[in-house]
C-alpha cells in the first residue's frame, strides 16, 4: 500500500494493530443525511490572535481613522440593527442560503441514488447508522480508509485553510471487524469510481467507495482472504 496512505493511520492503531490495507475514501453523495436531533452540538473556532504585524498596522491606523470609523460605524450598525426591514431581509437571506444548500445536497443525492441504487439499509439505531451518524459528528472531510486485523477505520482531514493544504487528519469511525458479516463489491462503476458495500452482522449495510476501482478491489480482496 502507498505510504501516503498508511502512514496517515499508523498514530490511530492500537498497541499490536496491524494494519492489512489503506486507500482512499470516496463519499457517496446519495448517503441519507444525519437527521438534526442526531447531529453533535458544534462550536464556533475561536478567532487566531492578531500577529505582530497586525497589531502594528492597527496601531498605526487607529489614531488616524478610529475618530471616523467609529462614529460611521456605530451609526450604521445603529441603523440597520434597528431597521425592521434590514432584519427581515435578513433572516429572508438566510433561510434562502440554507434553502438552497439543502437543494444543492438534494439534488447530488437524487443524482447519485440515481447512478448506485440504494446506499443503506437498516435504521438510524442501527450498526450502518450509528457508523454514518459518528462519521458525520467526527467532522472534518473523510479522506482514508483502512482495514486492520481488527477494525475497519475512516479517518478525516480537518484541514480548512487554503495556504497550507497539508492534511490534518484525525479519527472519524471505527468499526469492529467482529461486526462486520460481508464485504461485497458493487456491480456498478462510473468515471473508474469503485463502490462496495459492508454488511453488519445486524443485517444492515452502507455503502462506501473509493475514487479508484482498483483500490475498491484490493479492499474487498483483503477482507474476503480473511487477512
Amino acid at each position: 500500500m502507498k505510504p501516503e496512505y498508511r502512514d496517515c493511520f499508523l498514530p490511530f492503531l492500537r498497541p499490536g494493530e496491524r494494519l492489512v490495507i489503506a486507500c482512499d475514501y470516496f463519499a457517496n453523495a446519495a448517503l441519507p443525511s444525519v437527521p438534526d436531533e442526531l447531529r453533535a452540538p458544534t462550536t464556533s473556532a475561536t478567532p487566531p490572535a492578531p500577529s505582530a504585524l497586525e497589531e502594528r498596522v492597527r496601531g498605526v491606523l487607529g489614531s488616524a481613522l478610529g475618530a471616523v470609523a467609529r462614529p460611521l460605524g456605530a451609526v450604521s450598525t445603529s441603523r440597520l440593527a434597528n431597521n425592521p426591514f434590514a432584519r427581515a431581509a435578513g433572516r429572508v437571506g438566510d433561510r434562502v442560503e440554507r434553502t438552497v444548500d439543502a437543494l444543492d445536497q438534494a439534488a447530488d443525492r437524487a443524482v447519485e441514488k440515481a447512478i448506485w441504487g440504494t446506499v443503506m439499509d437498516g435504521g438510524w439505531a442501527s450498526t450502518a447508522g450509528r457508523f454514518l451518524v459518528d462519521l458525520t459528528n467526527a467532522g472534518g472531510t473523510p479522506r482514508r480508509q483502512a482495514m486492520t486485523d481488527s477494525r475497519l477505520i475512516l479517518l478525516v482531514d480537518r484541514n480548512t485553510g487554503w495556504r497550507d493544504t497539508a492534511p490534518r487528519w484525525d479519527f472519524g469511525v471505527a468499526v469492529s471487524r467482529a461486526d462486520i458479516a460481508r464485504v461485497n463489491p458493487h456491480p456498478k462503476a462510473v468515471g473508474g469510481r469503485g463502490r462496495f458495500d459492508v454488511g453488519f452482522t445486524d443485517g444492515s449495510w452502507i455503502a462506501l467507495g473509493s475514487a479508484v476501482r482498483t483500490h475498491m478491489e484490493a479492499f474487498v480482496s483483503a477482507w474476503n482472504r480473511g487477512a
